[in-house]
């Protein structure tokens, strides 16, 4: 929409803090925030700096009526819009603080049923290596674990008593270790893939007790699904899924989905603007550096 067309359209609006509000051409995080922002410099309010830095934020999310997933990582929670609308709500669980999930946006292309849980050398390191010298065998293959050759479909498996432990707990070799698809696999039984350099998706997980923190900050960068059920028939449709115990099956969407994962500590829900804890710093970093940029007084 033009500029001048804008004007003549907010002009004939019945009322301009509702046309603010309902702008259609951009997402509904935006005209609510700027109304808020309004109402804010209007009578002098200590919110200004916040909800200007999150009206920023909020102009690259979607506009259109299609679709759209958002994942607000300082709420811990995401929405799916359609028609502009919140069509679903849930919480989730995002990166802890030493391992943020990253501002991105992608397309979720397909899903992938049954995975395979590829453990992070870290915490193979850590976790594991110790748990099979001090337990044996038996907690490796209990717990559904491999050694393979690689991280790929076709990776080979490797036996694990063929593996020297006490140099993997030294950090002095590192080995490729995944988990088999069950009721306790890392990812649930389900994950959303949007390919990026970053290794970031969405996923189903078996440890649903933490859905009821507060603070949902839990995970090494990905985005755990408190109902990955639910999501999955959303994305799917009436895509008919068969029932197995294959690992790794692969569904493709009908329809990519776009997904944006953001991070607004002020944002509108259920008619007001809520704020959330600056979990990850980023808003204290921006508003430093914001003043630092400003020319001295004196």
């Amino acid at each position: 929409m033009s500029t001048q067309r804008l004007i003549v359209v907010a002009a004939g609006a019945p009322q301009f803090d509702e046309f603010i509000r309902s702008m259609g051409w951009m997402h509904p995080y935006y005209g609510r925030l700027r109304q808020a922002l309004q109402s804010e410099l209007e009578k002098g309010g200590g919110r200004v700096p916040l909800l200007r830095l999150n009206l920023e934020r909020a102009r690259v999310l979607p506009r259109g009526p299609e679709a759209a997933i958002v994942v607000n990582t300082a709420a811990a929670q995401l929405e799916l819009f359609e028609d502009r609308e919140v069509r679903d709500r849930m919480r989730v669980v995002v990166g802890e603080t030493a391992q943020q999930t990253p501002m991105m946006a992608g397309l979720i292309r397909y899903a992938i049923l049954n995975p395979y849980w590829h453990v992070p050398p870290d915490l193979t390191r850590k976790n594991i290596a110790p748990r099979v010298l001090k337990e044996g065998m038996k907690y490796f293959r209990s717990r559904g674990y491999q050694v393979v050759s690689e991280w790929s479909r076709d990776a080979r498996v490797i036996p694990e008593t063929s593996i020297d432990w006490k140099a993997v707990a030294r950090g002095d070799k590192e080995i490729f270790v995944r988990q088999l698809p069950g009721p306790a696999n890392g990812m649930g039984e389900v994950k959303f893939m949007f390919p990026n350099d970053m290794g970031i998706y969405l996923h189903d997980t078996p440890a649903k007790g933490l859905f009821a923190k507060e603070e949902r900050q839990f995970s090494a960068g990905c985005v755990r699904l408190e109902d990955a059920d639910r999501l999955k028939k959303l994305l799917l449709g009436d895509l008919q899924l068969t029932r197995s115990k294959k690992p790794e099956q692969i569904i493709n969407l009908p329809k990519p989905v776009p997904v944006y994962l953001t991070y607004m500590t002020a944002f509108p829900q259920d008619g007001r603007i809520v704020e959330r804890p600056d979990v990850y710093g980023r808003d204290r970093a921006v508003l430093i550096d914001q003043g630092r940029s400003r020319p001295s007084s004196g």
